[in-house]
């Protein structure tokens, strides 16, 4: 897969929608075997699952006491764009900005602004059938000459199915589906101390009515759709793209990364043959 990064710097602010602060970011070109950075008080912390501290509702890196929050949606929007190369400086803030709840934003401000390097990304075949399990729930990936990735879940009050299956470079179907939260979950995050930047402009909020949300939803089964978008961008903790049919059965960032560690053994053994 041919690489990209972008041509010029872009800056782009909004709140974090678990510390609830003012974030403001500038993604930063950097040369294609750099791969993706975070940078943050003057520390470096390279997108890798080893650099993963917590994924409690979001996905979290950190190295030397500093901490970036959230960074699956930037890192899936990277993923379906094809950029490697690029250093996201956080300026302002320890999270990403929630912007509208989903990838758009994103996807918008880097693909007119993408340049083609002389890099390729790594393409990493699922050799076998391959799973992990926690807390009754499965995620698994099976060889296949195309990437597919599928959700399995069920969401309540709205009847959007219990499956959605997205066929790689499709973005469309995946980049405006918000991040969703279950209005009685709402006291209870706040309580833990997430969700403090959530609101009706960013989150996806489903009770017993249905969608609060004025606009309604995007995607008859967005729910589903968002689950597949964060699992995109965790897989990109890999620094590669991964090759095959990839099945979550209720899975979250907290399965999504023992999956991750799971292939990344496949992957050095690939690697050291």
């Amino acid at each position: 897969m041919k690489a990209y990064t972008l041509k010029d710097s872009i800056v782009l602010e909004g709140i974090g929608i678990h510390t609830g602060e003012e974030s403001r970011i500038i993604v930063h070109p950097d040369y294609p075997e750099n791969g993706i950075c975070f940078y943050s008080k003057g520390i470096r912390i390279p997108a890798t699952h080893e650099f993963v501290v917590n994924t409690n509702f979001s996905t979290d890196i950190g190295k030397d006491g500093v901490l970036i929050k959230t960074v699956e949606h930037i890192m899936a929007v990277f993923h379906l764009l094809q950029i490697k190369g690029i250093t996201v400086e956080l300026v302002k803030g320890c999270e990403i900005p929630i912007l509208d709840g989903s990838g758009q934003i994103f996807y918008d401000s880097f693909k007119g602004n993408l340049i083609e390097t002389s890099e390729e990304i790594e393409v990493f075949d699922i050799p076998k059938h391959i799973k992990v399990e926690l807390d009754n729930c499965l995620l698994e990936a099976h060889p296949s000459l195309f990437t597919e990735v599928t959700y399995k879940g069920f969401i309540n009050h709205i009847d959007c199915g219990n499956e959605y299956t997205f066929i790689w470079n499709k973005a469309e179907e995946i980049i405006g589906a918000r991040t969703f939260c279950y209005m009685k979950d709402v006291g209870n995050l706040h309580r833990m101390g997430y969700g403090k930047g959530g609101s009706l402009d960013n989150v996806l909020i489903i009770g017993k009515g249905g969608v609060y949300n004025k606009e309604g939803l995007r995607y008859y089964n967005e729910p589903l759709r968002h689950k597949v978008f964060d699992l995109i961008g965790d897989l990109y903790l890999l620094g590669v793209h991964v090759r095959g049919k990839i099945v979550s059965h209720r899975g979250g960032h907290t399965l999504n990364l023992k999956f991750i560690r799971e292939l990344s053994k496949y992957i050095t053994a690939v690697r050291t043959l």
